[in-house]
């Protein structure tokens, strides 16, 4: 056997990977476990070339680039892509600086993300038709590039932490706590453990936990982290917020059911963080009043009648708030639910007294004897609880109708992120590996940044009613820049475009680089 080189005995090499000498040279590929349906069990197999080892060090391989066809592109969206840009110079200087080598692949890939809703596998084609590629040209998306981008940024997991928790030492405000589940059928994995989503369905998944800020009015995504699917949000708090550098009582967390059970509330109180968390609408905490007389106060919520009653104990407050309008539609749900039930059993009593006259069964008589109709008015009438939201904080300087405000931003949360989650299933399946994995998740997580601007700025202006996010993107999308004897030139503005910037204060540069 000849003895390897010094520096290939030397060279670190990466997991996942393996070195092959063809020709006299050294070269490091992909190497992965694939399952044999003849033999039953996993093999080896070589895959993509990653890039050549050499005496001076590994030299990475370089992506192809068809220079020709950029070059034949003659016209490109500038109005979304550059307002991202100009929005965004303090991302830009943060990516600079934990990722040098890759700040520009970072941001391209992340605002093709926010206003393009499409998958990773159509990033070239939207990067080659957008102005990003004449600020940074000449970056390799193409489909088969993208793995290993994802890749390289996900094993930096110090510089995607260095870069959420930049400035987070100085955070106070509220943080809003949203756990997701991700499908990922990838048997390179590990986190993916089997359980059920929001959907039920029982497949492998991976536990997503995430931190909002609002402070100030301003929403912004601060830090996300993945857990094993089977570990429950309410155990994965403490973990995310002691590596995001958070805690103490400038910060107040506001997070669903899953996390109100005494433990979580312990291990919030000792980290000396304030908490807005519901309680289930069986607990004993606090009696539920049999009908709207009993409740001594209300106030106005967005045009909706919102009552409540409180009771303060050793150093907390839970509330019990009942909304009308709520109540209205749960008490209409609940009706439907029962009457579906009675019908179904209905169906099944007449279908059986068929069966046994003609000598036949199927349901024995114990079986018939407990299918009684439900008597549906009764029933609605003892749920005292339906409508009811009850609110457990040590925010005891804070009022109902406040308590009461701040927990409902977990809905404008909730909807907006709908965006990201709803793209969540498209790309996961496209990630092979918890590496390529992580990178992607940092991805979306910029995206959300950029998003979350957009929709601030759309609020600060008082416009959030005449504007939604899609709006906004879809209108700047309208702006074009053509390439006019070699010079960038952007198109006539429509009646549209110009009304939009002039309400939102938008100034689109009419001089352009390239």
């Amino acid at each position: 056997m000849t003895q390897k080189p010094q520096f290939i005995q030397s060279f670190k090499r990466p997991a996942g990977t393996e070195i092959k000498l063809i020709n006299g040279r050294y070269y490091l590929y992909e190497r992965k476990s694939v399952y044999d349906p003849l033999t039953k069990r996993k093999k080896k197999k070589s895959g993509a070339f990653l890039g050549t080892i050499t005496e001076e060090g590994f030299i990475p391989k370089k992506e192809k680039v068809d220079q020709q066809e950029l070059r034949e592109i003659q016209c490109v969206e500038y109005g979304a892509c550059s307002y991202l840009y100009q929005t965004n110079q303090d991302m830009l200087d943060s990516l600079k600086r934990f990722f040098p080598e890759s700040w520009k692949t970072i941001f391209t890939l992340s605002a093709l993300k926010c206003i393009g809703e499409t998958s990773l596998k159509r990033v070239q084609a939207c990067y080659e038709t957008s102005y990003l590629s004449v600020l940074f040209p000449r970056l390799g998306l193409s489909a088969s590039s993208l793995t290993n981008i994802m890749r390289n940024l996900g094993k930096n997991r110090d510089g995607i932490c260095s870069y959420m928790r930049n400035g987070l030492s100085s955070y106070s405000g509220f943080i809003l706590v949203d756990g997701h589940r991700i499908i990922s059928e990838s048997q390179n994995m590990p986190l993916a453990q089997m359980g059920y989503d929001s959907r039920m369905r029982y497949k492998p998944q991976v536990n997503l936990l995430y931190l909002f800020g609002r402070s100030d009015g301003m929403r912004l995504p601060l830090y996300y982290k993945q857990f094993s699917g089977s570990v429950p949000d309410c155990l994965a708090l403490p973990d995310i917020a002691d590596e995001a550098g958070i805690g103490g009582s400038e910060i107040t967390v506001i997070a669903d059911k899953g996390f109100g059970s005494d433990d979580d509330f312990r291990a919030i109180t000792e980290s000396g963080m304030h908490y807005i968390i519901p309680l289930r609408r069986n607990t004993t905490e606090i009696e539920i009043p049999e009908n709207t007389s009993l409740y001594p106060h209300a106030f106005n919520f967005r045009q909706r009648s919102v009552f409540w009653t409180s009771s303060i104990k050793d150093g907390y407050k839970v509330v019990v708030y009942y909304d009308m309008l709520l109540a209205m539609h749960e008490t209409n749900d609940l009706i439907c639910r029962l009457e579906k039930k009675n019908n179904t059993m209905a169906a099944m009593l007449e279908k059986e007294e068929i069966r046994r006259s003609k000598g036949k069964r199927r349901l024995t008589d114990e079986q018939i004897a407990s299918m009684q109709s439900i008597d549906v008015a009764s029933t609605v009438q003892q749920r005292n609880q339906i409508g009811t939201l009850i609110l457990k904080t040590d925010r005891l300087d804070l009022d109902e109708s406040q308590i009461y405000a701040l927990y409902k931003t977990r809905q404008e949360i909730e909807q907006n992120f709908k965006c990201y989650d709803d793209t969540l299933d498209l790309d996961a399946s496209f990630m092979q590996d918890q590496d390529a994995f992580e990178g992607w998740l940092f991805i979306n997580h910029l995206a959300l940044q950029m998003l979350y601007g957009i929709l601030d700025y759309i609020t600060q202006a008082d416009l959030a009613a005449k504007y939604s996010f899609k709006d906004v993107v879809r209108t700047l999308k309208g702006i074009r820049a053509n390439k006019i004897n070699g010079q960038w030139r952007l198109s006539q503005f429509t009646k549209n475009i110009r009304k939009l910037c002039t309400d939102l204060n938008i100034e689109i540069d009419g001089s352009l680089v390239g």
